[in-house]
């Protein structure tokens, strides 16, 4: 991962990092209350949330320095939201380097996984990536108001998001090492600060759609 798909792109520091490399790594913490059962219904429809295996302990587990060192690829990544947002322009400006050509829609448009989440959410999963898509369910999926159907991405666990938009160039980032309990608020935060993201490339009173 870091010699293929990490280093093409300048920002080798995310996976296996050192042990000795750790004194600017903070660590996780739990952040915030469980949602409340009202207002997640009002919300969403539903009084609970489906029990997944990505749980905070699972998370916390990736204080320890020997997990850190490990590097695991679905979950281990450690960057600065700027790293994480050059990486996202780097694919967006990618000669082949980084994702071969024979790839490249696998990767970037051809939706491979589309199955429904427990809010009926088709997932628009590529290979690598959820896109926007054109049904009108863009920021479900963690995208903005704005973002354009091509956009991809990924809203990582409690809080993190990251995606670029072919449409406008615009890569983006943001991460915490506060792992937020509630999913309203890390859903909606989330949506926010994508469509303020999108909202610069935008012409003048042209409102988002």
């Amino acid at each position: 991962m870091t010699d293929e798909v990490l280093a093409p792109a300048g920002v080798p520091r995310i996976l296996a990092i050192d042990p000795d490399d750790h004194d600017d790594i903070l660590d996780v913490v739990g952040v915030g209350e469980a949602p409340d059962p009202a207002e997640l219904a009002r919300a969403w429809g539903v009084d609970s949330l489906p029990v997944t295996e990505v749980t905070d302990d699972a998370l916390l587990a990736f204080n320890d320095p020997a997990a850190r060192a490990a590097g695991h690829p679905a979950g281990g990544g450690i960057a600065t939201a700027a790293d994480l947002a050059r990486w996202y322009q780097a694919l967006l400006h990618d000669d082949g380097t980084i994702v071969p050509a024979a790839l490249r829609a696998d990767v970037f448009e051809i939706i491979r996984q589309d199955h429904p989440d427990w809010l009926g959410v088709e997932a628009h999963r590529t290979y690598a990536f959820v896109l926007a898509g054109d049904d009108g369910k863009a920021t479900l999926r963690g995208h903005g108001h704005g973002s354009s159907p091509a956009a991809f991405g990924h809203g990582g666990a409690k809080g993190q998001k990251a995606w670029a938009d072919p449409a406008t160039g615009l890569s983006f980032a943001y991460l915490t090492n506060g792992l937020e309990r509630d999913d309203l608020v890390h859903a909606r935060r989330g949506v926010a600060l994508s469509s303020l993201a999108a909202a610069l490339t935008r012409p003048p009173g042209d409102e988002p759609r």
